[in-house]
């Protein structure tokens, strides 16, 4: 058994300092549950952005401040973390998963494989033997990208899928959630166990609606409520 925390940050894009405060917060009161593993939404402390101009001013290499960072919040909680980042690489752009062990470390990247320009793409899935199991990233989209569907292994144990999902128009929107969304995704993995969890963003247009899901194989085990940032923890 593993126990892990879902955490879907209340985000305020463009303004990673002020996130990274609040998500310093959030872990404070998930630190006396000890949880081996705290999973965080797409592009955690920046929110999902897509304009080149951002892509420059917020873009990281790999092991900039942002992991460094959640490095020091691993070996702190003993934890696995995983997040996102917009990675600076060379002169490209990736939307990209990081997942360190409870030392701090690297373990898996995933670059989303289904963006558009100004960002790159990723080539492939990564698949990694972990304490916790045989783990896998898709980010958001990826999870309707054929191509990278298909190369999940039927051996995998989680599939991690941070996201940073809004409606067009109104969001959070809990009847489209309920009617529609929320069974589209349970459907998308049924094959495997998934965590998916959602940025809750605010003072923007359509924001990403926030919230979680622990599936498996086609069966929700456990979700915290829609337009939320509520922290679900959950043994598997």
């Amino acid at each position: 058994m593993a126990k892990v925390a879902l955490l879907p940050l209340k985000t305020h894009p463009r303004f990673p300092e002020e996130n990274r405060r609040r998500l310093e917060s959030k872990l404070r009161e998930i630190e006396r549950e000890r949880p081996d593993l705290i999973f965080l939404p797409e592009c955690t402390l920046t929110g999902y952005v897509y304009e080149l101009e951002d892509l420059k001013k917020f873009g990281e290499p790999l092991t900039g401040p942002t992991f460094s960072f959640m490095s020091r919040m691993a070996k702190r909680l003993a934890a696995y973390i995983c997040f996102g980042i917009v990675e600076r690489s060379g002169e490209k752009f990736y939307d990209t998963g990081i997942l360190i062990d409870r030392t701090g470390e690297i373990v898996l990247v995933q670059r989303k494989l289904s963006e558009k320009p100004p960002y790159s793409k990723g080539q492939k899935i990564v698949v990694k033997e972990t304490e916790l199991g045989k783990i896998a990233c898709l980010i958001c989209g990826d999870l309707f990208y054929p191509e990278a569907v298909r190369e999940i292994p039927d051996d995998l144990d989680l599939l991690l899928v941070p996201m940073s999902r809004s409606f067009a128009g109104k969001s959070p929107d809990v009847e489209q959630w309920e009617s529609v969304e929320k069974n589209v995704y349970i459907e998308a993995v049924k094959g495997t166990r998934a965590l998916l969890v959602n940025a809750l963003e605010y003072d923007v247009d359509e924001p990403s609606f926030g919230g979680a899901l622990v599936v498996e194989r086609g069966k929700l085990l456990a979700e915290s409520p829609h337009g939320s940032d509520r922290i679900l923890i959950l043994e598997i």
